[in-house]
């Protein structure tokens, strides 16, 4: 007899592995998604694939944020960051140039987040105007004040120090290269593992 050929050898291993049932293939579709924020952050309506990507992704989908961005509006990031921690994939962010003002609110606030070695983070407080009465300008800006300055919380917290969080909310900027923005990053990390773990449920004991 002769050599038997490459498809019968193929052939013969297909109809072991059946047979004795050792090996099982099992096919899993995924999905990559790639979001470019590399221009002005505008009007929220301009993000609804984003929302509706991340609002439908399923557990083996992957959404990966591309960051050079100036930064923009911040209403629209708020969606961003909500529909992201619902988001059932995995969910990250990498900043490959400019991560300025709300900007660098979204690369802080993804789960994971790649630095590249071009990469420049700007942080500030919100700029914003009102129109109308006394009363009512100062009513609308005592609130604005406060929703910004809790998302500044939201997102900054062990990035930048109490301290400097502080001198955020009262108009100082801060910049960052791509080495301070990874040391930086990765302290938030460690300061959100250790509130999560402050969170989470204390076991009784019996």
């Amino acid at each position: 007899m002769g050599k038997a050929n490459d498809e019968e050898i193929m052939l013969m291993m297909g109809q072991q592995q059946q047979q004795n049932g050792l090996i099982r293939s099992i096919q899993q579709q995924f999905n990559a998604h790639l979001i470019f924020i590399d221009d002005d952050i505008g009007d929220p309506a301009m993000y609804r694939d984003v929302i509706h990507c991340l609002a439908t992704c399923n557990e083996n989908d992957t959404v990966n944020f591309l960051i050079n961005s100036n930064g923009g509006r911040t209403d629209s990031i708020w969606q961003i960051i909500e529909a992201m921690k619902g988001c059932r994939g995995d969910v990250c962010a990498t900043v490959i140039g400019s991560a300025y003002s709300a900007a660098s609110m979204l690369a802080c606030m993804a789960p994971e987040c790649y630095i590249a070695d071009s990469a420049e983070f700007m942080l500030h407080t919100a700029h914003y105007g009102s129109i109308g009465t006394v009363p009512n300008v100062k009513g609308q800006t005592d609130f604005a004040t406060k929703q910004i300055n809790r998302l500044l919380d939201i997102c900054y917290a062990g990035f930048l120090t109490p301290k400097e969080l502080e001198e955020l909310k009262n108009g100082r900027e801060w910049w960052f290269d791509a080495d301070e923005a990874r040391e930086r990053m990765l302290k938030r990390q460690i300061y959100l593992l250790k509130e999560s773990k402050k969170k989470a449920p204390r076991k009784v004991k019996e």
